[in-house]
């Protein structure tokens, strides 16, 4: 069999869960595709899609809500559902569910893993969460695996594979999706930092940053994933909660080793 995860990683985080899930499935060849390129693979040329994408205030971000939105209906097609979060996931998982169900896929697995937080504000305060997964998310995550492979394999025996629940976060409040602009703010440029290198425009997933030479933002544009601030490399950017700290631009080895084996 072959599969595609399309998957949305802001810094890292869900690309890496992704290729172990990829590593250790068997029974398909995964590959991988990040959604916020240009080149993007046709669903409809493999057996399997799996939709992986991290945490933005209790929800998946817009950039993956727009992509699925963008995906050819299904008639049953098998998919599975992944997220990573830092300190709460929220309705993501069931939000993800409820998308792919809507662009008619058959949702046959789930899972939310428990990862190091790359949001600034939240990093600042302490709340880093930089030991996650511990070992019981861990053997979670791994146990997650194994069904997927299970069911991949039902799948690749011609085997009715059945629909998982669609859960429901019900006491989660609902958030709009440009909640995370708002509560980010405006972002600034030091100009003396700021060496014009263009690398927070190609990490910007919504197009919203241009350059003249520095870095301009369309804060219309703007869905406040802070890739922009998190990926400068002389830590030209900030905004009025945040500046100088609190980066997170990709996994440490640590997290690395833990998550590759």
């Amino acid at each position: 069999m072959r599969g595609l995860i399309y998957y949305y990683s802001g810094t890292g985080n869900t690309h890496l869960a992704c290729q172990a899930i990829a590593s250790n499935v068997h029974s398909a060849n995964l590959e991988l595709c990040d959604i916020t390129q240009s080149m993007i693979p046709n669903p409809e040329e493999v057996d399997l899609i799996g939709l992986a994408t991290w945490t933005d205030f209790l929800d998946p971000p817009q950039r993956m809500k727009s992509f699925i939105e963008s995906l050819p209906m299904q008639a049953g097609s098998p998919a599975f559902v992944f997220n990573t979060f830092g300190g709460f996931s929220g309705k993501t998982l069931s939000t993800l569910h409820r998308w792919a169900k809507n662009r008619g896929f058959r949702v046959i697995a789930g899972h939310s893993l428990h990862m190091p937080e790359n949001y600034p504000p939240m990093i600042k305060r302490g709340k880093d969460f930089k030991d996650s997964p511990n070992s019981e998310e861990f053997a979670a995550f791994t146990t997650f695996i194994a069904q997927l492979e299970e069911r991949i394999r039902q799948l690749a025996d011609g085997k009715m594979v059945s629909e998982i629940p669609l859960t429901w976060a019900r006491f989660m409040p609902s958030l709009s999706r440009s909640h995370a602009r708002r509560s980010m703010g405006m972002k600034f440029v030091d100009a003396d930092a700021c060496t014009s290198c263009g690398v927070c425009r190609e990490h910007c997933p919504y197009g919203a940053i241009a350059l003249a030479p520095q870095p301009v933002f369309d804060q219309t544009k703007c869905y406040g994933c802070w890739a922009c601030y998190n990926h400068c490399p002389t830590q030209a950017i900030y905004t009025r909660k945040v500046r100088d700290v609190s980066q997170y631009a990709r996994p440490n080895d640590e997290l690395r080793r833990k998550i590759s084996g």
